[in-house]
């Protein structure tokens, strides 16, 4: 019912109050954007003296100030939340481009506020009026007759006449809602465009990707020194023990006719060999499980549903919701690091968390110009986890699976309130690994 309202114009639903209330709120900054782009001329015409450059730069400083306002009632009202960008010398503002940007904004919002205003109030109120005009234009008389007159010759004082002035005040107020709703999500789009900080400049990229390639190569030394430790610790020893027990069983059965103690014992040298093999393949398998899980040939569905077969039991309930994945697949990398972060966050749910109930949710996003693999892990339990800790001076499990899908640059977040419930999301981009192809 709300949503219907909302399609002819009656703001009905709390995101469409919020728009109109923001038009209401919003009109007096955005006039106040005709002074500044007037105060932007001056600071720019007196730039060929010597105190025009600073004099501009203060202009601009106070024109970030008014859009300091702009942002908190976006904020408040449309629920966008633009962060500022770093704040310059009062002085030296002139030569930041995030200011430059503030003010571009500043000076676009002001026909664009007073457009969505008029299209908000006034207008929505006329169409209104011309929708009940049935029940009232009785009550006006005008020229000897009922009701108004249009264009002063054509009397609208017929119940058929009143009709259709009612239907041309629901058309216009359709025709406000939508523009509303336009002109709104246009004013969205302004504030996270030019009130935001701007983008990385080449150098913060540069370092960044230097960051991540020494965390890609420090973690592939890592699993190495760890593939390494287990085959020396664990299936090496496991077969030098096998060879050693099959030598001393061929030392029994070297004579031409053993002795029945010499059988005995060589028969029991060879079931003990038996299960030392069996003991390595166990552990070569969990080695190579460690390394790429095989169960994701398969697709990263069948492979999260084997995890919640593996952690799921009578006192803990895991649900799975991974329709969405029935697309491409992801890149194997991507695939391979949400594996694990499913992996290891279930884990620390199932152990710390004392859940009862944990949601395991994975779906591809589209964000221009690429696709985004989403991964979700939520659960009931008691909360109150730390945040992912920074990449240096710690060795938990998150910090670990921090520093993997930064890698491709990906990111993991952590939302964790005392009580519960914990929050867990990993996006993982699939244009870091353009030179896979995806399957």
């Amino acid at each position: 019912m709300t949503a219907t309202l909302d399609l002819l114009g009656i703001p009905a639903t709390r995101k469409a109050r919020n728009a109109a209330v923001y038009a209401l709120a919003a009109v007096i900054p955005a006039l106040l954007g005709v002074p500044a782009l007037a105060l932007l001329a001056v600071g720019a015409a007196l730039c060929v003296t010597r105190v025009g450059m600073p004099v501009l730069s203060l202009v601009l400083t106070a024109v970030r100030g008014l859009t300091g306002v702009h942002r908190a009632v976006v904020r408040g009202l449309l629920d966008e939340d633009v962060a500022a960008p770093p704040r310059p010398h009062p002085l030296r503002a002139a030569h930041d481009a995030a200011t430059w940007r503030c003010a571009a904004y500043a000076v676009v919002n002001a026909p664009l506020g007073v457009l969505l205003f008029v299209v908000q109030l006034p207008v929505r109120l006329y169409g209104l009026a011309l929708l009940s005009y049935p029940l009232w234009f009785r009550a006006v008389r005008q020229n000897g007759h009922d009701g108004l007159e249009l264009t002063g010759t054509v009397p609208l004082d017929s119940r058929p006449r009143a009709l259709a002035v009612a239907a041309a005040g629901l058309a216009l107020l359709v025709a406000a809602g939508w523009a509303g709703r336009r002109l709104t999500a246009l004013v969205r789009l302004l504030a996270r465009t030019l009130l935001a900080p701007p983008p990385h400049d080449l150098t913060d990229r540069v370092h960044d990707l230097e960051e991540t390639r020494a965390l890609a190569v420090r973690d592939s030394a890592a699993t190495l020194r760890r593939i390494e430790r287990d085959l020396h610790d664990g299936a090496q020893a496991r077969l030098i023990a096998l060879a050693m027990a099959l030598t001393r069983a061929k030392e029994a059965l070297r004579a031409p006719e053993p002795s029945p103690a010499d059988a005995a014992k060589a028969r029991e040298l060879v079931d003990q060999s038996l299960g030392t093999a069996r003991t390595a393949l166990g552990e070569l398998r969990d080695l190579v499980r460690g390394i790429h899980p095989p169960v994701l040939d398969k697709g990263l569905a069948p492979a999260l549903a084997s995890l919640r077969s593996d952690i799921e039991s009578p006192s803990l309930r895991v649900e799975l919701h991974s329709q969405l994945l029935a697309g491409p697949r992801p890149p194997e990398a991507v695939e391979t690091i949400a594996y694990f972060c499913a992996a290891e966050l279930l884990t620390n749910a199932a152990r710390h968390a004392d859940a009862s109930r944990i949601v395991v949710t994975a779906h591809v996003e589209l964000e221009l110009p690429h696709r985004v693999l989403v991964l979700v892990v939520e659960d009931d339990g008691r909360g109150g986890a730390p945040p992912v800790p920074p990449a240096q001076g710690s060795s938990s499990g998150l910090r670990g699976l921090s520093e993997r899908v930064r890698t491709v640059d990906g990111t993991l977040s952590l939302d964790s309130p005392p009580g519960g419930p914990t929050r867990a999301t990993v996006r993982l981009p699939f244009a870091a690994v353009q030179g896979e192809t995806t399957r």
